[in-house]
């Protein structure tokens, strides 16, 4: 996939939206991500730290680290960690390669489609994770129907004001013909590839449409 892709520009204008609305699928998936995470925890493309307030009241969650290469993106996830008012809860602006340290467990959610190579990144998180670590990723598949979830999703957000925004870039990010949208076998292979054991997998959240792995580092 060609990085120009998903520019950082394009992130910026959905930093708004991805922090301020919120649909049932998503909360569903939160919580299911965010039950699996404790320890110094890496969200790899953070985005807005949606996740975040999901482990802030988890004691078992030491820190938390979110990484974004998007400015604005980095900006609100700012915002997000400012309300929480949890020490060693942090977010960092830069690629998820680039990412030091060592970590006891890492989410992705819908932030690997956008990845230009995403192999490279499996095997950075791979080895910046401690033995017994534990990866959940999360990603469209092709059969994501975005068209459908978000008339769902309008059912109990029509009045959101920036509801209208988010739906318009929603369409656009699954429109994009440069979206790596995977089969399930693919990403196992890969993981697999780069050194994790596969716990879990399954498609239960949006409609079928995601791809949500519960990866484990022996």
């Amino acid at each position: 996939m060609s990085a120009e892709a998903y520019p950082s520009t394009l992130w910026n204008g959905y930093a708004r939206s991805h922090a301020s609305v919120t649909t049932s699928f998503q909360l569903s998936l939160y919580r299911e991500a965010a039950a699996q995470l404790d320890g110094d925890v890496l969200d790899c493309g953070c985005g807005t730290a949606r996740i975040a307030p999901f482990l802030a009241d988890d004691p078992a969650v030491t820190s938390y680290t979110g990484v974004d290469l998007a400015p604005d993106m980095v900006r609100m996830a700012r915002w997000t960690i400012e309300r929480l008012d949890r020490e060693r809860f942090g977010i960092e602006q830069g690629a998820i390669e680039t990412v030091q340290g060592q970590y006891d467990s890492a989410v992705s959610i819908h932030s690997y489609y956008a990845w230009p190579r995403p192999l490279d990144v499996l095997a950075h998180i791979h080895r910046i994770m401690r033995p017994g670590g534990r990866f959940v990723l999360v990603t469209p598949n092709p059969r994501l129907d975005m068209a459908r979830l978000l008339r769902e999703s309008s059912r109990e957000l029509l009045a959101h004001p920036d509801f209208p925004e988010f739906e318009r870039l929603n369409l656009e990010f699954a429109d994009n013909p440069g979206a790596a949208f995977v089969e399930m076998d693919l990403l196992i292979g890969q993981s697999r590839d780069t050194g994790f054991e596969v716990q879990e997998c399954h498609q239960r959240h949006y409609l079928g449409g995601v791809n949500l792995l519960v990866l484990s580092k022996p």
